[in-house]
């Protein structure tokens, strides 16, 4: 199966997809292919909900033109930026890690807890929780004290700060799976689950990004559909462009 790992951001990303195509390749079907699409202007990152509806409609855009070459999109930024409307446009399965994280989360323990960039982050998970009425079985959400674009370059803070807050989420809440609040984080995922079997914290921890291709391969191979059925007159109209 060929797959679009769409990013949703206009940060510098040719760094990293031999990394994220690294990391990813142990998860994956033999046969999937990943290819990478980055929106062509907005925000370097998606912090707010300006940034989130800005970029979300250059990946609309984005999604419109490319999904007939794949067969399942992925939007890469843990706020699922346009995958709703995505969904109303593609003819092939979208999906954002967002949803995917918080529902594997539900699964693997009563109480989950999301770990999130900075504190105007909890105010986000916590709106974006109530939306898909999900709010009551979050039982913590904690900020790691960094911006998005600081995330990849304070590996040795953010690696002890998740430890910390693992143990906090386990000990003082009971918390038992937790979500990453960034797919940034990715890169750290490997090293973190190391670090706390060896502290002995009994933690599940949902790396968004390959929790969500999984999700997609899974879909894909058993001919799911998570399309919204709208007119044919909107789904054809013309989309305007700045």
């Amino acid at each position: 199966m060929k797959l679009l790992f769409l990013i949703p951001v206009t940060a510098e990303y040719e760094n990293k997809k031999t990394d994220i195509l690294s990391y990813l390749q142990p998860y994956l079907h033999p046969d999937t292919v990943i290819e990478f699409a980055q929106i062509p202007q907005g925000y370097t990152s998606i912090e707010s909900d300006l940034q989130d509806i800005y970029n979300g409609w250059q990946t609309v855009n984005l999604v419109k033109t490319l999904s007939k070459s794949y067969d399942g999109i992925y939007v890469n930024c843990f706020d699922d930026p346009g995958v709703s409307a995505c969904r109303e446009l593609a003819i092939t399965p979208v999906i954002g890690p967002y949803q995917a994280a918080i529902h594997s989360a539900l699964i693997l323990a009563d109480k989950i807890g999301i770990i999130t960039t900075d504190t105007a982050g909890i105010i986000h998970e916590e709106r974006k929780a109530k939306q898909i009425g999900m709010l009551d079985h979050i039982a913590s959400i904690i900020p790691v004290d960094l911006e998005v674009n600081d995330i990849r370059e304070q590996a040795d803070f953010l690696i002890d700060r998740l430890l910390s807050i693992c143990k906090k989420m386990s000990d003082d809440y009971g918390i038992k799976a937790v979500c990453l609040g960034c797919t940034g984080m990715f890169y750290i995922a490997n090293t973190l689950n190391a670090r706390l079997k060896e502290e002995h914290i009994n933690i599940t921890v949902i790396e968004p990004m390959a929790n969500a291709i999984k999700f997609l391969e899974t879909m894909v191979m058993l001919g799911y559909d998570n399309s919204v059925s709208i007119s044919p007159q909107i789904a054809s109209a013309k989309i305007l462009r700045l």
